[in-house]
């Protein structure tokens, strides 16, 4: 089956550079762009990460963050313009429960089946990350959990990916929170890979050239092991011969083409820079590039001899 992909807009929130990747750009804060996506097929809704719950929860995390959002970016607002209420949605998939993530979850029914890893809600309600999970988005998941089909739990470490519906599959992330997972999902144009935030800056993590070949770049903000996070990029970068890679802070413009590590760098950092939009003083083009299609490099004439 294939689904359609629509964004949703969700406002944006405001932070300290130095929380999305090392060595920012000097600017003393970004708006990163917070979305969710709507899929459609024929005849289901489902929904992936519901944005933050206000504007003002985000100050919970200090280091001058805070979301901004009009009424017309608040999650049901945003369903409706494609005429579509809570309750016509089948399924909401989290790719983590942080705060700019599932905020919105209680505007969906019980009636509607919420999809995490076991393992993110465990490490959710650990303690071990403060306020990036609020008690009030946190305890909803509890309800869920204590109503008949109001809640869906993977086992993604263990099963190494789940199904949850014909054209969409979940797999563990290893990276970002302890629990992540990224949503792969069947389109008229191929796959596509929800990645939650393993990638904050398409530029700096894919696009920017590094000493040692085929090594992308990480965020600044994991809880895991710097190695796990680094075999979680290229476990993901390889997860299929051909597939556009979304991320959570992904803008509304046209994809481009990048052979993964084998792409011209000038062309490629040109092709975002072109997409980008910029707020005075605010948005960079590290947080503006577009959705990316990423190709599995062809291994070198003289690798394929060997094999």
């Amino acid at each position: 089956m294939n689904w359609t992909v629509t964004p949703l807009d969700l406002g944006q929130v405001e932070l300290n550079p130095r929380r999305l990747v090392p060595n920012p750009d000097d600017v003393p804060v970004v708006r990163v762009p917070v979305q969710s996506w709507l899929l459609r097929s024929a005849s289901d809704a489902v929904v992936i990460d519901t944005g933050f719950r206000n504007g003002d929860i985000l100050r919970r995390l200090g280091d001058r963050a805070r979301g901004i959002e009009t009424p017309e970016q608040r999650l049901q607002s945003q369903l409706a313009l494609h005429g579509v209420k809570p309750a016509d949605v089948g399924w909401v998939l989290h790719t983590h429960l942080h705060i700019d993530h599932a905020g919105q979850t209680d505007i969906f029914p019980f009636a509607t089946t919420v999809v995490v890893n076991r393992r993110e809600l465990e490490y959710a309600v650990s303690g071990l990350s403060g306020p990036s999970y609020p008690p009030e988005d946190i305890k909803h998941m509890i309800d869920r959990l204590h109503t008949r089909g109001a809640l869906r739990l993977l086992d993604l470490e263990l099963t190494g990916g789940e199904e949850v519906m014909d054209g969409i599959r979940c797999a563990a992330a290893g990276a970002h929170t302890e629990g992540s997972m990224l949503v792969y999902v069947d389109t008229a144009d191929g796959l596509a890979c929800f990645c939650g935030d393993l990638v904050y800056s398409v530029r700096h993590q894919l696009l920017t050239p590094t000493t040692t070949v085929a090594d992308p770049g990480l965020t600044a903000n994991y809880v895991v092991a710097r190695r796990a996070e680094k075999a979680a990029m290229k476990r993901m970068l390889q997860s299929a011969p051909r597939f556009t890679l979304i991320r959570a802070t992904t803008n509304r413009w046209s994809s481009i083409t990048a052979r993964w590590c084998r792409a011209s760098w000038a062309k490629a950092r040109a092709a975002v820079a072109a997409g980008a939009g910029c707020s005075k003083g605010a948005v960079l083009p590290m947080h503006g590039s577009p959705p990316m299609i990423i190709t599995r490099r062809t291994p070198p004439r003289t690798e394929r001899k060997r094999r």
